[in-house]
């Protein structure tokens, strides 16, 4: 992830920056400090808002500006979730409930079918489904909770003092997803979030996501809020900002080769329903014809994929040994898939890989193309950026984020980068990079 940079900068030794940088300068004193919180102004209006950090002292200060994205969730920025025990844990459940409420509850026990659960290992009570109920109660053997995406999310914010919030998050389809493993309760007497979790970092999490709902973030590292949003909704929302009159007529036009998309997600090897691999799961490309001819593939390949779903049963159906103390053949799988909790369907705890409408599947009805990348696609398909100045004012900048359309002499534009230096004048000079829309 991306976030806004300034060059080098020089501060002078006065004694106002010798006390807010802790004397830094002196070499009798330690460093503590690494970072200081910064407000960028211009013309008493605040324009951005990041961390400044010291590169040298001479004993004058050279400093520069960052968002610093790459660290902004602490000591946990790069701790994979799943060697991530923080997270918490609880006694194992003596009954599990079937039926959950994915707004209240961190995890679910729907039942699956994996008869290779346990490989050639003989385990009572195993009639080759995982979560499997009698009589209205679980069995004890080959249970597995599967936690929700969305409140792991929760859980994460409550122990780096960020929040998660946007479209995303608010919707009803998402905060059913769950987290597909393969580590069962087997003679355990304490749940351990993380062992259920897959081996990846939220930061890691996040960008994975993204490139399989195609999702916009953004980060307010002030207030520590990561807002979630749907690509396809940012280019769907109106254009209320119009520079016509801020520009100059000169711009420099650049082609976009990518005109065409590669959607598509790792395939679990370790799955022999995946090979071959099912047609609904295999990648989609842009279709090339007069209007796109020439136009090269974007590839996007996300870490997360899904389950099949077995038409007999309709449950999420898979062939592969989990990771059991009952298994002695057995060894640490991982599995980055995800799946959506249905509730009961006909009394049986349900998660496939369909929900409302909605799949994760590249093809079908309600698959992800269709769902959350058909207008990025058609915006893709037809885009072209632009570098030209644009002369605005602090009040421009402070108003402005990146995910608003401007329009600018009879065309509508995102903008993907501007950059300026701030100075005495009123007027910024400012050179960005429009996207056509």
């Amino acid at each position: 992830m991306q976030g806004s940079r300034i060059y080098d900068f020089q501060l002078p030794s006065t004694p106002t920056n010798r006390r807010v940088l802790g004397h830094l300068h002196n070499p009798q004193v330690e460093s503590s400090k690494r970072r200081w919180y910064c407000e960028k102004y211009h013309n008493s209006t605040i324009v951005e808002q990041g961390y400044v950090k010291i590169r040298e002292t001479t004993p004058d200060y050279s400093l520069y500006f960052t968002q610093n994205l790459g660290d902004i969730f602490g000591d946990y920025q790069l701790i994979p979730l799943s060697q991530l025990t923080a997270l918490g844990s609880e006694p194992v459940p003596a009954s599990p409930v079937a039926s959950v409420d994915p707004l209240v509850d961190r995890y679910c026990f729907p039942t699956l079918h994996n008869p290779a659960f346990y490989g050639n290992q003989v385990v009572g009570g195993f009639t080759g489904k995982v979560n499997e109920q009698e009589a209205g109660l679980y069995k004890t053997t080959a249970r597995v909770p599967m936690f929700f995406v969305h409140q792991i999310l929760k859980r994460y914010g409550e122990l780096t003092g960020w929040r998660f919030e946007g479209a995303f998050m608010d919707s009803p389809a998402m905060q059913r997803l769950v987290f597909y493993n393969l580590y069962p309760l087997d003679e355990q007497t304490t749940l351990t979030y993380s062992n259920h979790l897959p081996e990846i970092t939220m930061g890691g999490l996040l960008i994975e996501l993204r490139k399989l709902f195609n999702l916009w973030l953004d980060f307010n590292v002030r207030r520590k809020i990561c807002t979630i949003d749907f690509v396809d909704d940012v280019l769907a929302q109106p254009t209320l900002t119009n520079w016509s009159y801020k520009t100059g007529p000169a711009h420099l036009r650049i082609p976009d080769q990518h005109g065409r998309l590669e959607l598509s997600y790792e395939i679990d090897g370790n799955d022999a329903t995946m090979k071959p691999i099912p047609a609904v799961m295999d990648k989609y490309q842009t279709p090339e014809n007069d209007e796109k001819a020439g136009g090269v593939l974007l590839p996007v390949k996300s870490r997360f994929s899904t389950l099949l779903t077995d038409p007999a049963t309709g449950l999420a159906t898979t062939s592969q040994t989990g990771f059991s103390v009952l298994n002695k053949d057995s060894k640490p799988v991982l599995s980055n898939r995800l799946l959506f909790y249905n509730g009961l369907v006909a009394g049986v705890p349900t998660a496939t890989n369909a929900y409302a409408g909605q799949t994760l599947l590249w093809s079908g009805a309600g698959n992800l193309v269709d769902t959350h990348w058909r207008r990025f696609e058609r915006f893709k398909g037809r885009t072209f950026p632009i570098r030209r100045n644009l002369y605005l004012s602090a009040a421009d900048l402070a108003r402005f984020t990146l995910r608003q359309k401007v329009h600018i002499q009879g065309v509508d534009y995102l903008i993907s980068s501007l950059k300026t230096a701030l100075g005495d004048d009123p007027i910024l000079i400012c050179e960005a990079e429009l996207w056509r829309v």
